[in-house]
C-alpha cells in the first residue's frame, strides 16, 4: 500500500500534556495498520510535529465516541485522562456537537465526560467521571496477586521506597515522597516503568504533599517518559493520599505540576473507589500534516510537513497566564527531557 495522506488534526494540551488529535468520526485518516508508525513518526521531538501520544477520536455508534490513544512509541494505551479531555472537546465541537455530557469507549472501558467553559478561568474545561479505581493488582503484577499494593515497601537499584498500585485501566504506581527535589527522575523513572513486578511496565509518579488539600506531582509515563503532567496519574496520585490518610477524601484537591493545575475529586467509600479529574482542554493550532506511504515505511511527504490551518494564540496565552500559579517548582526538571519543554513555556 502507498501514497500520500493529508491527515487534519489538532495540537492541543491538557495541563501541559500536550497530543496531536485526529478527528476520524466522518472518515479515516491513518489506515489502521499504519497507525504505529504514523504516531511514532508525528510525535518525535525532534523531525516530528512532537506530543506525548497522538489520539483518534471516532464513533463507536451515534450517541457514543471512542477514543484511540498511542503513546510516542507506537504502543497503543487503555487510556489517558488529559488525552481524553482533549478528545472530549473535539468531539463535542464537532460530530457530537453541543452533547454534554458524553460517554466515551475507551480500550479501558466507558468514560463520561462534561465539556464546559470555566468563566473563572476563562478557558474550555472538561470534567471526568471515573467510574472506579481498581485496588485489585492482578492485571498489574507480574506475579497475579490480589492483594491491594497500598503503601507497601519494594526495592529498586538499591534504594527502598514505598509505594501504592492503583488501576484505572491503565496501571499506576504512586511513591509519596518528602520532596520531590530528591528524586532522581531520569535514573528512577526508567528503572521503576520497566520493574520486573510490573506484567506490563506501569506510569509511575512522585508525590509531595503540601497539605490536606494540595498535592505536587510528577509522572513517568509507560512508552512516553517524564511529562508535564499525567491525567490518570493525577487522579490515581490523590486516590492513593486518601487510602494513605494524606489529603481529605470527598472533597475538591487541588494537584499542582509542571504544565498546571486540576482538581480531583476522589470518594472511597468502602470497598468502592470513584474520582472525577477536572481541567482545561485547550487548542494551540490545528493543521494538516503531508504523510507518505510506502510498503511499511511512514514518513513525510517532500515539502513542508504540515500546513498550520488556525492558530489559538489567545487561548494559548490565557492558559499560560493561569499555568503559572502552579506551586510545582519546574527548576526541578533542569537536566531532564522536558527542561526545554518548560523553558519554552516560560515556566524556568
Amino acid at each position: 500500500m502507498s501514497g500520500i495522506y493529508h491527515v487534519d488534526f489538532f495540537k492541543s494540551h491538557g495541563a501541559g500534556n500536550d497530543f496531536i488529535v485526529i478527528d476520524e468520526t466522518s472518515k479515516v485518516q491513518v489506515p489502521e495498520p499504519f497507525k504505529p508508525a504514523f504516531v511514532r513518526l508525528m510525535s518525535a521531538r525532534r523531525g516530528g510535529i512532537g506530543s506525548d501520544g497522538t489520539i483518534f477520536v471516532s464513533m463507536h455508534d451515534d450517541t457514543h465516541p471512542r477514543m484511540q490513544f498511542f503513546n510516542p512509541d507506537g504502543s497503543e494505551a487503555e487510556m489517558c485522562g488529559n488525552g481524553l479531555r482533549c478528545a472530549s472537546r473535539v468531539a463535542y465541537e464537532g460530530h457530537y456537537a453541543g452533547r454534554s455530557p458524553l460517554v466515551f469507549v475507551t480500550k479501558a472501558g466507558r468514560f463520561e465526560t462534561f465539556n464546559f467553559f470555566s468563566e473563572e478561568h476563562q478557558l474550555s474545561f472538561v470534567r471526568i467521571h471515573v467510574g472506579r479505581v481498581e485496588t485489585n493488582p492482578e492485571k498489574i503484577l507480574a506475579n497475579r496477586s490480589t492483594t491491594p499494593f497500598i503503601a507497601q515497601t519494594f526495592q529498586v537499584d538499591g534504594i527502598s521506597m514505598v509505594g501504592t498500585i492503583l488501576g484505572i485501566g491503565n496501571p499506576h504506581m504512586i511513591i509519596t515522597v518528602n520532596q520531590l527535589k530528591e528524586i532522581e527522575f531520569n535514573r528512577l523513572g526508567p528503572a521503576l516503568e520497566h520493574h520486573p513486578m510490573f506484567a506490563n511496565r506501569a506510569n509511575i509518579s512522585f508525590v509531595e504533599v503540601l497539605d490536606s488539600r494540595r498535592i505536587l506531582v510528577q509522572t513517568h509515563e509507560r512508552g512516553a517518559g517524564l511529562t508535564l503532567s499525567c491525567g490518570t496519574g493525577m487522579t490515581t496520585s490523590v486516590v492513593a493520599q486518601v487510602l494513605n490518610g494524606n489529603v481529605t477524601n470527598d472533597s475538591d484537591i487541588e494537584v499542582h505540576t509542571a504544565g498546571g493545575i486540576v482538581w480531583v475529586h476522589p470518594r472511597v467509600t468502602g470497598d468502592t473507589i470513584t474520582a472525577q479529574l477536572t481541567g482545561n482542554a485547550t487548542h494551540v493550532f490545528r493543521a494538516t500534516a503531508h504523510v507518505a506511504v510506502q510498503g511499511e515505511t511512514v514518513s513525510f511527504a517532500p515539502g513542508p510537513p504540515m500546513d498550520k490551518t488556525a492558530v489559538y494564540t489567545r487561548e494559548t496565552e490565557t492558559y499560560d497566564r493561569f499555568a503559572q500559579r502552579s506551586l510545582f517548582d519546574t527548576s526541578l526538571l533542569i537536566g531532564t527531557p522536558l527542561e526545554s519543554l518548560v523553558q519554552a513555556r516560560g515556566s524556568v
